[in-house]
Parts: structure tokens; C-alpha cells; sequence
């Protein structure tokens, strides 16, 4: 796979300070940890935080986890890591945690709770794709990336409810029926389509890529053909695109690059 190796949370979009979203399949909740624990170790003070419901976090080395309503008087210490939610409501399922409104996380960015937001701005039930419903995804105003996350295992498998979130927005998207095969095109046209991976994203913000599950037997040509047709058929509408594996080498990735 052609590219130059770097570490995700020293590139352009990732490293300044500011608010920065993830969206699309699965893998966020990995990637929210890993870009925390990176930047809290450089000196940064990092809030972890969601705009919707996800797994309530396991215990991480380092991390704080705290769950107030009103998140108001969260203030991170240098070289910090808090994550904070809402706990669920009497009849919600107590292994998640629901996140706060998007104009609560621009008060949180605009008044310094934090050198670094990062937000889990959507849900993909573990799924390696997605595209998003009506109220998804939930990103701040003041965001100034976006990193939406597709698995590429996504082309090992058919079409099919296993595989894809909300199968019936993809095939509106991509036209990919029961049992097709994901092809490199479609995940393209989820990509670039406005109601696809990057819907809502601000005007300002930058728009990235990461393409999770690069260890997977299957995966290089499928992905060289992605990044063929993104540089080929869309250039500029990435301002980065990335491959790597989450679970195998953490934020060690490649930044790819037109054939």
C-alpha cells in the first residue's frame, strides 16, 4: 500500500489544538482513547466526550471519568484525560452512557475546559460502515476536524445488515442491493455523498479519513482502488486520508497518497 508512515495524532487537523469529531463505522470509540491518551502525554489537557449514546468506557490507565448532567464546571488539569457523560436515564441500558447537546460542547471549547475536545459524534453498533440517519451525525458547530472512520473489513463481506448500519440509507447512497458486493465505488459515493459520512460537517472543518482494519488479509487492493478513485474523481475533498489498524498498531498509520 503506497503512502508515507506516520502517527495520526501529529498530522494536519489532528495536532492543533481545537474540537475534533469522529464519525462513520466502527472503531471511533478505540480511536477517541488512543488520540486522548497521545495527546494527554504530550502535555495537552483532553476532554473525552460524546454528542450521542455509546459503551460506557472501560478503566484506561490514566483516564478520569466523571458523569454530570451539566458538564459545566468540567475543567481539565495539564497533561489530563477526562472523559464525560450523562449517565442513562431509569430505563435506559446501563452499559452506555449518553452524550450532551452539541451547543453544551461549543460553551466547553469556547471558555478553554480543554487544550483538546474530542467527540464521538455518531453510532455504528460496531458495524465497519455506515451512513447516517435523519438526526446524525451530532457535530458541534465549532469543530474544526472531522475523522470519519470506515472498517475495512467492510469488503470481505456482502452487503447485508451484518456488515453495514443502517443498510437501507447506504443503498440509497450507493445503490448496493442484498448480498452485492461492497465495492471500492460505493464506499466512495458514502464518502463524498452529502448525506453520507461527512454530513454536518462545519464549513471550516477539515475532512479526514481513517480507514481502520488495514491488517486484514484482502484489504490492500480494495483500498488502493479507494484512494485511486477519491484522488482521481474527487481531488480536495479530503484534506487527509488514512489507512492503519487500531487494534494492531494504535495511531501508527499511512498517510496515503495519489497513485
Amino acid at each position: 500500500m503506497h503512502g508515507f508512515p506516520v502517527s495520526l495524532e501529529a498530522e494536519q487537523g489532528v495536532a492543533s489544538p481545537g474540537l475534533l469529531c469522529l464519525t462513520g463505522g466502527g472503531g471511533k470509540t478505540t480511536l477517541l482513547f488512543a488520540l486522548g491518551r497521545a495527546f494527554a502525554a504530550a502535555g495537552q489537557r483532553v476532554l473525552g466526550t460524546t454528542t450521542t449514546r455509546m459503551y460506557r468506557p472501560s478503566s484506561i490507565p490514566g483516564l478520569t471519568v466523571t458523569f454530570p448532567d451539566n458538564p459545566e464546571g468540567i475543567s481539565v488539569p495539564a497533561n489530563g484525560f477526562v472523559f464525560a457523560a450523562k449517565n442513562p436515564p431509569p430505563d435506559g441500558d446501563p452499559a452506555k452512557v449518553h452524550g450532551y447537546a452539541p451547543e453544551v460542547i461549543d460553551e466547553l471549547h469556547r471558555r478553554g475546559a480543554a487544550s483538546r475536545i474530542i467527540v464521538e459524534a455518531d453510532g455504528a453498533a460496531g458495524r465497519p460502515l455506515k451512513a447516517p440517519a435523519d438526526h446524525e451525525p451530532v457535530i458541534p458547530a465549532t469543530t474544526g476536524a472531522v475523522i470519519a472512520v470506515i472498517g475495512l473489513s467492510c469488503f470481505c463481506k456482502p452487503f447485508s445488515a451484518a456488515a453495514v448500519f443502517r443498510p437501507e440509507r447506504v443503498s440509497a447512497i450507493t445503490g448496493l442491493s442484498p448480498e452485492d458486493a461492497i465495492t471500492p465505488g460505493a464506499v466512495v459515493a458514502l464518502i463524498t455523498h452529502r448525506e453520507g459520512l461527512f454530513k454536518n460537517t462545519p464549513p471550516q472543518a477539515l475532512r479526514l479519513l481513517f480507514c481502520n482494519q488495514a491488517d486484514l488479509p484482502g484489504t490492500h487492493e480494495p483500498m488502493r482502488a479507494l484512494a485511486g478513485i477519491l484522488a482521481g474523481e474527487h481531488p480536495g475533498f479530503l484534506h487527509g486520508l488514512y489507512a492503519g489498524s487500531l487494534q494492531q498498531e494504535g495511531l501508527l498509520c499511512r498517510r496515503l497518497i495519489p497513485a
